[in-house]
């Protein structure tokens, strides 16, 4: 929590996702667990992108995502608001040539960056 109270007080937006319990049986022993899926986060994700784009509600807009099921809602905000930029900052050991293609920029975002972005345990 105290991740998404630093989040809050800077102004972001912070909207959680939705996670959906899923029973399943193991092949090998039988044995019956409940394993959570997440719903819905990308296509949220790309609903936003595009209403952001229609709005004029960035002159650069900075995905930092390696799923390339974004790739559409990229292409929507290029043709709905060509004059904006699009980047994609792919998260350290992924790599997706479609988001790269959909993006103005796109760059791989290095270990480095994640160590000078952790809160302090004081956080």
């Amino acid at each position: 929590m105290g991740y998404l109270s630093a989040l809050r007080a800077t102004g972001v937006d912070v909207r959680l996702g939705r996670f959906k319990a899923k029973t399943l049986t193991c092949p090998s022993c039988a044995r019956r667990f409940t394993r959570f899926e997440e719903k819905e986060t990308d296509v949220a994700l790309g609903v936003q992108l595009v209403e952001s784009a229609l709005l004029g509600a960035f002159d650069t807009l900075v995905l930092v995502s390696g799923d390339s099921d974004l790739v559409p809602a990229l292409a929507a905000a290029r043709r709905l608001a060509p004059s904006r930029t699009l980047a994609v900052g792919l998260p350290f050991g992924r790599a997706s040539l479609a988001l790269e293609r959909a993006a103005d920029i796109a760059f791989a975002v290095k270990p480095s960056a994640y160590a000078r972005h952790q809160l302090t345990a004081a956080s």
